[in-house]
């Protein structure tokens, strides 16, 4: 199954904002292993006023816990050095990828992986973006990027069986800056004008875990 990453110049579908802190602890778990899909990746597409990119990204390990019936602990690894864009050819998609591994972006020499680990489960209650995902639960987890590390909280659905943990999201936000991707940002950099690109991550998730 497919997470899915866009950088972009807006919102689509109104995507709501994860709301965003500091790292938090997480507490202690058991249960059954139910272990990431292998070959899993995360889709991306960069979003700009002139047009968009598109491309996949590994996610190379990945875990949750259910006990009782319930998610009580997961994360997931994904190699940011794997990342790859479908829609350029030849040069084109080789400058693309390696502006993406750059400093400006990812910075991969130096933090090769991004990672998502889970904080907190909870019963979903209100109201959700508009998208075809009905929540069930609100997940807090610390996701940590370029070094940084930052709490997010957003809506999902989550469906456990005997043999497999599914999750899915709408698309939600997050604040790329908050990380230090700050590569055209117009919050960062004001003199940019219309030369931008929105501090606005959206991302969807839609991830199978399977029994051990």
């Amino acid at each position: 199954m497919i997470a899915s990453l866009a950088f972009a110049c807006n919102n689509p579908k109104n995507a709501d904002e994860a709301k965003t802190g500091d790292a938090q602890k997480a507490a202690a778990s058991s249960g059954a292993v139910y272990e990431i899909k292998p070959d899993s990746e995360v889709d991306w597409r960069g979003v700009k006023p002139t047009g968009e990119h598109i491309g996949t990204v590994v996610v190379s390990d990945g875990q949750v816990k259910v006990a009782d019936g319930t998610v009580s602990s997961g994360s997931i690894t994904i190699d940011l050095n794997s990342i790859v864009n479908h829609d350029l050819e030849g040069d084109m998609n080789a400058r693309l990828v390696g502006h993406l591994k750059s400093e400006d972006f990812f910075y991969t020499e130096q933090y090769p992986t991004a990672q998502f680990d889970i904080v907190s489960i909870r019963e979903f209650s209100g109201s959700a973006a508009e998208g075809d995902v009905q929540p069930t639960h609100e997940v807090t987890g610390n996701l940590t990027m370029r070094g940084e590390t930052k709490s997010i909280t957003f809506p999902a659905a989550i469906h456990v069986s005997e043999n497999q943990v599914h999750v899915g999201t709408n698309e939600f936000s997050i604040d790329r800056t908050l990380w230090g991707v700050n590569f055209k940002s117009k919050k960062i950099f004001a003199e940019l004008k219309d030369d931008f690109i929105n501090d606005m991550i959206n991302l969807k998730f839609d991830v199978t875990f399977t029994a051990e």
